[in-house]
């Protein structure tokens, strides 16, 4: 039996689709958060804050959730599209797992402004200010954490995109989707550290792009799956004769 291998490259992909789309369906909820005011005084950051602690840590347990979901993706489509190109789609596998880990750590730091937060309401007034300043500069890294995770994130859907281009299992138009979409999310990232004020102006049309492009695969996944004899020849895998 060849390494490239999986018992069910069917099963695999419908698998893959089903965890991406709870990612999707996480993703979306969690920015039904309240916004917070990172702008004010620390003071003002803190009522914002403490405001909506419930809706906040809420959406941070949905994204990890989102997160270990994506876990799953990630190592499902390597598993599927190895046989493609080994070396890319382990790079593309690595940029996912980094792309989790700055999200792990933006989530602790959000975590523990929350703590500092609460803490702050019980201790005594001259350290409050203090505390609350610590607090909003914690808050403060989350939007450079983001775009930093984006980079990676970007990298393995684009990744995926190239890989599916070079595939004969999978529709190439979904390829050329996702690489424009993780295409936009690395620009889009890179274009925000160097020159913030374009890149908002270029974060607006980002989305559509990588949710055309995540949406499209997602569902063909959950729902077509894959060619399973292409993907058998590309893999290397003997395909059993037709019975008569």
């Amino acid at each position: 039996m060849s390494p490239n291998s999986i018992e069910s490259p069917d099963t695999t992909a419908r698998l893959a689709g089903f965890l991406w789309l709870v990612v999707i369906l996480v993703s979306i909820a969690a920015i039904g958060a309240p916004s917070i005011n990172l702008h004010g005084t620390p003071a003002e950051t803190a009522a914002s804050v403490l405001a909506g602690e419930t809706a906040y840590r809420l959406a941070f347990s949905e994204l990890l959730f989102g997160g270990l979901c994506y876990l799953g993706v990630t190592a499902l489509l390597y598993e599927l599209l190895k046989p493609v190109n080994p070396s890319v789609a382990f790079f593309g596998a690595l940029a996912s797992l980094a792309g989790l880990t700055v999200g792990a750590a933006s989530g602790v730091h959000t975590l523990s402004a929350l703590a500092l937060l609460r803490d702050a309401s019980s201790t005594a007034p001259d350290a409050v200010n203090q505390l609350q300043t610590i607090a909003q500069a914690a808050l403060r890294e989350d939007p450079a954490e983001f775009k930093i995770g984006m980079v990676y994130f970007g990298c393995h859907v684009a990744s995926i995109g190239y890989l599916i281009l070079r595939s004969n299992f999978l529709p190439k138009i979904i390829g050329g989707l996702l690489v424009a979409g993780g295409s936009s999310y690395v620009i889009s990232s890179f274009t925000t550290f160097i020159a913030p004020a374009v890149g908002a102006r270029l974060s607006p049309f980002v989305i559509p792009i990588a949710l055309l492009g995540e949406g499209s695969i997602t569902l063909w996944l959950l729902i077509k799956g894959v060619n399973v004899e292409k993907w058998k020849q590309q893999a290397g895998t003997p395909i059993a004769p037709r019975a008569a």
